[in-house]
């Protein structure tokens, strides 16, 4: 099977190409990041694009035979939404969403013709809206719509489309993102975000995430949606059975210097 991997050089996506490779699949990584790429299997072919430019995109994955796509790709930055300009915002959406959408625009024909498939790595966010991750919730609800429609439209038609869903795993974007908090000290929320400054969460290990995702690429029959960690999965429960504001309460509990992130994040 002949695999593109997008955001491969990242924690999920290098554990994804190395599985699959290992295992005799053909994989194509793709990623904007040359360094992480190189440092890859040397059997792995790689395309160094920016996978929000279309045109790019297009050009990077022309020619090539693919049986399956796995997008990887993803990063947030934290801050309330006041403090969130409409540039990051923006960012935001292109790097969850549209990156997702330039590789799936540029593959669907080819993976409705050879009944391939897709999985796309979303985030539990995308079920669990956070406070000060609104940009970022914002755009994985959104990926969470796209791949209903997507696997609404494809799977009529012999190609198969799967969510993958992971609570908090360790793969050092909430490091990056709390780097970014430093031009935030005059903010009204400057006493939250120095709150984040420890920030750890209880994590999901990325190797579970990495199996499930090959899982998902290479099951006979896979599910339409893997939620991975117990987080991930009672959280969307709770949320279908609290009036909202007591779900609201519980959810900022769970953030830094909330009595539930004291006793879950130790």
């Amino acid at each position: 099977m002949r695999v593109v991997v997008t955001g491969a050089a990242g924690g999920i996506g290098s554990g994804v190409v190395e599985t699959l490779a290992a295992a005799g699949h053909t994989v194509v990584a793709v990623d904007h990041d040359a360094d992480g790429l190189a440092a890859l299997p040397e059997e792995v072919e790689t395309r160094t694009v920016d996978l929000r430019e279309a045109d790019a995109v297009q050009n990077a994955l022309s020619g090539i035979d693919v049986d399956a796509v796995v997008s990887c790709v993803g990063g947030y930055e934290i801050a309330a939404l006041e403090d969130t300009t409409p540039n990051s915002f923006r960012r935001q959406l292109e790097t969850n969403l549209t990156a997702v959408h330039t590789v799936v625009h540029a593959t669907a024909p080819t993976l409705r013709a050879r009944g391939g498939r897709v999985v796309v790595v979303g985030s539990m966010v995308g079920s669990v809206p956070l406070p000060y991750h609104g940009a970022y919730s914002a755009a994985k609800a959104g990926l969470d719509g796209y791949v209903g429609a997507l696997r609404r439209e494809l799977e009529s038609r012999g190609a198969t489309v799967t969510l993958v869903e992971p609570g908090p795993v360790r793969t050092g974007f909430n490091e990056r993102a709390i780097e970014g908090l430093d031009s935030q000290s005059g903010s009204a929320y400057a006493d939250i975000y120095r709150q984040f400054d420890a920030y750890t969460p209880a994590a999901t290990d990325v190797d579970t995430v990495v199996e499930t995702v090959v899982t998902a690429t290479t099951a006979e029959d896979p599910r339409t949606r893997y939620r991975v960690s117990p987080r991930a999965r009672w959280l969307p429960w709770l949320a279908a059975v609290l009036p909202d504001r007591l779900y609201d309460r519980f959810v900022r509990a769970g953030l830094p210097g909330g009595v539930l992130g004291r006793l879950i994040d130790r």
